[in-house]
């Protein structure tokens, strides 16, 4: 990537671990803060007096602005210190998740959330490109996992971790709580975070001209079906398992629990695979993501939700750590993420709002069954295409590593 050459001797020094770790809980805050608001779906919707699907668009939104803003402020970014960038954009992370704790209305709390947008985008393309600065060449594998670690784990925690603090303390002190670990993280950042000048400024050609690549675009489709079948049907898992399933509240919490905990072993799996095949591992995954939204949408007895709600959580566990990899591929992996981050983040926010219209139109059954199809052609394409677009060589298919000199 851009910037990986230079300052290795600043970047890799001492403390070059604790400065990983600030960025993997970065990582980590940041996801957990864009993806608590689902949790709190329900909550919003009664203290507000607006539908679900209306209520979505604390979800959509960001995502929107998450997809503009990871190409642009990479660009814009890209000459400068990326210790001062991390630094900001935990700081904007946190002073959203306040705004929102006290929002007043609906129109304060949907503005929260799009300051949120703005540094999910450049976080996820940036953030996860630090850690070949951090630590030496030999360790930059176990670094960037770390880091993605991070990511994956804010994915899975945030819903069954908000919900439970929700239902005991109220929505708004699941908003507050991400705020109070933004402002926690940016403290440690302050104290480990090295100087990591850019070497040289990304530019529109190092992003955009990875588009006529066919690798590229295959995992730029793939991340678009099952961001966007995911949250067609995630955003509304909560509604789902109370009106649906009939589980109560307080059962919810413990079921999103065991998500959570389903998609940590999901990740830590894939993350140990992926380097004997990234073809299985996604298409594994993605298979279990269909098999589990579509029991959820045609069978609604409680042993079903269960096992397929830990079904699902594996499987997404799975799915970002393998698109990540996949897309750093290459010898661009900034902007490899930059357009990844993009893609995935405009399909959540498209899932979550086609999902919000299907669900107000034809039910939580029906929208269920619906998205569980991005995810079975996801399937198809991994496993008729994928395989044979990582077996061509060219720069395509060089490991990241390269450009940080440990391959």
């Amino acid at each position: 990537m851009p910037d990986a050459a230079g300052s290795a001797s600043a970047d890799r020094g001492r403390g070059g671990w604790a400065a990983v770790a600030a960025v993997a809980a970065a990582s980590f805050a940041l996801i957990m803060s864009q993806f608590v608001m689902i949790a709190v779906l329900p909550d919003v919707v009664d203290q507000f007096g607006v539908s679900a699907g209306r209520a979505g668009l604390t979800v959509v939104l960001p995502g929107l602005l998450a997809a503009v803003a990871a190409p642009a402020l990479t660009l814009l970014f890209g000459q400068l210190d990326r210790r001062m960038v991390l630094w900001g954009l935990t700081g904007v992370v946190a002073l959203s998740d306040a705004l929102a704790a006290v929002a007043p209305n609906f129109a304060i709390l949907t503005a929260a959330r799009l300051v949120l947008g703005g540094a999910i985008g450049a976080f996820w393309t940036m953030g996860v490109g630090v850690g070949p600065r951090l630590v030496p060449p030999q360790k930059v594998t176990r670094a960037t996992s770390l880091v993605m670690a991070g990511i994956s784990a804010g994915t899975v925690v945030s819903l069954p971790v908000g919900n439970i603090m929700a239902q005991y303390w109220g929505w708004r002190s699941a908003m507050a709580t991400a705020g109070v670990l933004s402002v926690a993280v940016l403290l440690v950042q302050l104290r480990t975070l090295p100087t990591m000048p850019a070497a040289s400024a990304l530019r529109a050609g190092d992003v955009f001209g990875l588009l006529h690549r066919p690798r590229v675009r295959m995992g730029l489709v793939l991340s678009a079906l099952l961001f966007f079948g995911h949250f067609g049907a995630y955003t509304f898992v909560s509604s789902f398992l109370t009106d649906q399933a009939d589980f109560s509240a307080s059962t919810v919490g413990v079921l999103l629990l065991l998500y959570g905990i389903a998609g940590f072993v999901g990740n830590f799996v894939a993350g140990a695979i992926l380097d004997r095949g990234i073809p299985v591992t996604l298409g594994t995954a993605a298979a279990l993501l269909a098999l589990s939204v579509i029991t959820l949408g045609q069978w609604h007895s409680q042993t079903a939700a269960v096992v397929a709600l830990c079904l699902w959580g594996v499987a997404y566990g799975a799915i970002p750590i393998s698109l990540q990899t996949y897309m750093m591929r290459g010898n661009t992996a900034e902007g490899g993420l930059a357009l990844f981050v993009t893609t995935s983040q405009l399909s959540l926010a498209t899932g979550s709002f086609v999902g919000g219209l299907v669900v107000d139109s034809l039910g939580l059954p029906a929208d269920y069954t619906i998205f569980a199809l991005p995810a079975v052609v996801a399937v198809l394409l991994t496993a008729t295409r994928l395989r044979s677009l990582l077996s061509i060589p060219g720069p395509d298919v060089q490991p990241a590593a390269t450009e940080s000199g440990r391959e």
